[in-house]
């Protein structure tokens, strides 16, 4: 029976792999035989990136306090606790997505553990994402000497990255439609099992597409490529899960632009616009097939190799090619826009691209691709701030908390972000999600920086959001925030700081927690944190639409106020229940107090 092939079933989030990586880089240079096998997988534990599905009472102390450290004896006996009937297997199956994504080379019998250059580059504070999950998607590929999993006896020959850029180019010569929704990347994706099938596969989605019964056309389409008579709904719920997988991965390197309900349940796939430069150059230089190695060291060799695959913008003239693509996507931006643009942009746009040298061309499609970035941003959030049914939308939401807790990690980042940009006269409102070439977030803002960072000309703060509501709120939540604003209020000692906590609901115990910060200390100095539901930050939404109406607005000096009034206050207040049952009493006599004065 035929199987489809799929990326890492292991790890759902691609950028918790960089936690898996970083426990493995200590055990760099051992062989990864049985004993060190399960030492990764002790230390996964340990580090609290793989939780076990039976934890001893005694120990559930340490996920119930991320900041208590676990120590390895503890990590230890909650492993053996499991009762594996092979227990080095779990550690060989956390280091897969690793081995199989070009991370480490991490196999019994195969050396010591190595971390590639391209997995240390993924282990660097400054790592961009996008490249590092672009060399290791195009290195992917099957069959490879270093799997057993999807073998060229099976019918494997595929590179997966560039089949599907192949799949959809070619597509859409074909039809108006763009791109694929989330039903179609899941079904012809992962079945895709070789390149040489493409054109075979764009057939059958132009057929699928006419298709009136769609779930019969599936279900016979996967009896066909399973090669059974009866295919079990697992096996097709599966290619669901594999699809989601993959896309997540692939949105990663920023070559394909995802549109995406907040909920992550319906999406459609498409290439990125800006790059169709590099995808072509990509597309005219690999067919999507297998590459062919002599052996397994050569393999092993490639994928240390983080120069390797060859790109066809190495070329001077590719780059050209690109830089020039860029320039008049964005100066054709500019024009339809109306929009004006410094002098040094304006030298940007007009730099003559045929004197640069290689190392020129790659800096200044890096500053192109930011100018283009920041132009859009720019006219997106003048359009928001005067679009009065926008915040009436945003404020909808931010009180549906049903809606909310269907939402995506990243888009209730994006959502809060928006609303700030709306209701302020900001200097700078920063996200930390990592963003696609239009600014759309393609993950959540990594653990170890704020959600968003907030820069106004009286003062600075962190926004932190969570879709988290449960008792362990305060757990997951809790010290993360306030060690993010110290090292926040670290860096900017020139001015005031404070912390916006927004959340649907916030539990008891958070409110306890960031009580003790603000009246007495975090480390011996006390913190600027205003805890909001998503219903009391929807106040300061709304009061903006009844100004708005008026023809007026409001400034951070007024939100200063109100951050200032919810903080002071704590030295009045004998308890936590008290602060939580005042804050939306000041929300409500500052809305009155801005929209009748």
């Amino acid at each position: 029976m035929r199987k489809p092939w799929s990326i890492s079933t292991t790890v759902r989030n691609p950028e918790r792999l960089r936690g898996f990586l970083s426990v493995l880089k200590e055990l760099e240079g051992h062989e990864f035989g049985n004993d060190n096998q399960i030492i990764f997988q002790i230390k996964l534990i340990q580090n609290k990136l793989y939780i076990p599905l039976r934890v001893p009472a005694k120990y559930k102390k340490y996920y119930e306090n991320l900041e208590k450290d676990m120590p390895y004896n503890v990590a230890e006996e909650i492993f053996y606790a499991q009762k594996y009937v092979d227990p080095p297997m779990r550690g060989r199956q956390s280091a897969n997505p690793l081995n199989k994504l070009g991370f480490a080379i991490a196999r019994e019998g195969f050396g010591p553990i190595q971390i590639t250059e391209l997995g240390n580059k993924f282990l660097a504070g400054d790592y961009d994402i996008g490249s590092v999950f672009f060399k290791s998607m195009l290195k992917l590929q099957f069959p490879n000497p270093w799997s057993t999993d999807f073998l060229s006896t099976q019918g494997f020959n595929i590179m997966p990255f560039i089949a599907t850029m192949q799949l959809i180019y070619k597509l859409e010569k074909k039809t108006e439609k763009r791109g694929l929704d989330r039903t179609e990347f899941s079904v012809f994706v992962p079945t895709l099992i070789n390149a040489n099938r493409i054109d075979e596969y764009v057939e059958k989605i132009l057929r699928f597409r006419e298709e009136k019964n769609k779930e019969k056309y599936i279900y016979n389409f996967t009896r066909e490529f399973y090669r059974i008579e009866e295919v079990p709904p697992k096996k097709i719920n599966n290619l669901f899960d594999y699809g989601d997988n993959i896309m997540r991965y692939f949105r990663l390197t920023r070559y394909f632009k995802v549109k995406m309900d907040p909920s992550g349940l319906h999406w459609t796939i498409d290439l990125e616009p800006s790059r169709l430069v590099e995808i072509e150059q990509l597309l005219g230089m690999y067919s999507g097939e297998a590459i062919e190695f002599v052996n397994l060291e050569d393999y092993l060799t490639y994928l240390s190799d983080i120069t390797k695959p060859e790109l066809p913008w190495e070329k001077i003239e590719s780059l050209r090619s690109i830089a020039l693509s860029l320039m008049n996507m964005t100066v054709n931006f500019i024009k339809t826009q109306n929009i004006k643009i410094s002098r040094k942009n304006h030298e940007l746009l007009t730099t003559d691209i045929k004197i640069l040298t290689k190392e020129q061309l790659t800096s200044h499609i890096i500053e192109m691709r930011r100018l283009k970035l920041h132009l859009k941003e720019t006219v997106k959030k003048n359009q928001m701030m005067g679009d009065l049914q926008k915040i009436k939308e945003i404020i909808t939401v931010l009180r549906e908390t049903k809606t909310l807790k269907k939402y995506e990690p990243e888009q209730f980042e994006k959502l809060i972000t928006e609303a700030l940009k709306i209701i302020n006269d900001e200097i700078l409102i920063k996200p930390n999600y990592p963003v696609d070439d239009d600014g759309e977030p393609i993950s959540h803002s990594p653990g170890n920086k704020p959600d968003i960072e907030c820069y106004y000309q009286t003062f600075k703060g962190i926004c932190e959001v969570t879709l988290n509501t449960s008792k362990l709120q305060w757990v997951h939540e809790g010290q993360p925030v306030m060690r993010h604003l110290r090292e926040f209020e670290d860096k900017n000692k020139d001015k005031e700081v404070f912390c916006l906590f927004i959340a649907p609901q916030i539990h008891n115990d958070t409110y306890s927690q960031f009580w003790i910060s603000v009246k007495y200390e975090y480390n011996g100095v006390p913190q600027k944190i205003v805890p909001m539901t998503t219903e009391q930050f929807a106040v300061l939404l709304e009061t903006l639409l009844e100004l708005m109406k008026q023809g007026k607005r409001y400034s951070h000096k007024e939100i200063y106020g109100l951050h200032n009034k919810i903080v002071s206050e704590t030295k009045q207040l004998n308890s936590f229940s008290e602060w939580s049952a005042f804050i939306p009493e000041v929300i409500a006599k500052w809305q009155r107090r801005m929209i009748y004065q």
